[in-house]
C-alpha cells in the first residue's frame, strides 16, 4: 500500500503544545498541509496573518469565536498585535460543522468561549503558507 494510505491521520506527537492549545499536523502531501488544533476551555490561539495560503477552517467540536482582520495592504509577516491598513475587523461564532474560508493576508485568531469544554478544529491549508 502507498505511503499515503499508511500515514492518513492527523495525530502522533503534537508539533506545538503549551497551557492554551496543541497543533497536530500532516504534511505528507506535496501541496496541502492538515493540521487539528485543540484549544482549551477559555484559551485562544496565539492569532496569526496568513502568508500566501488560503485556509480552510471545519470545526468539529465544541464553540467560539473567530476573530479575523483583513488589511488594506498586502505586507508579509506574523504578530499578534497587527495594527497597520487595516481594512475591516470582524469576529464570528463557532460552533461545531462550521466551515470557515480565510482568506491568504487576513489576520486570525481562534477563541474558545467554553469554560468547560475544549474547542476542536481542522485547518486545510496549501503547503506555501505552512511554517515549520
Amino acid at each position: 500500500m502507498a505511503k499515503k494510505y499508511n500515514n492518513f491521520r492527523v495525530g502522533g506527537s503534537p508539533r506545538v503544545e503549551n497551557e492554551d492549545y496543541s497543533v497536530w499536523t500532516n504534511d505528507l502531501l506535496e501541496r496541502i498541509i492538515a493540521s487539528k488544533t485543540v484549544i482549551q476551555p477559555g484559551k485562544s490561539t496565539v492569532g496569526h496573518k496568513l502568508i500566501d495560503s488560503d485556509v480552510v477552517y471545519v470545526i468539529t467540536n465544541g464553540r467560539g469565536t473567530m476573530e479575523v482582520i483583513e488589511y488594506a495592504n498586502s505586507q508579509d509577516g506574523h504578530g499578534s498585535d497587527p495594527s497597520f491598513g487595516i481594512e475591516h475587523e470582524d469576529s464570528y461564532d463557532l460552533a461545531s460543522g462550521d466551515v470557515i474560508l480565510v482568506q491568504s493576508g487576513d489576520y486570525v485568531k481562534v477563541v474558545n468561549n467554553s469554560d468547560h469544554d475544549q474547542l476542536t478544529y481542522l485547518r486545510i491549508f496549501d503547503r506555501g503558507g505552512w511554517r515549520n
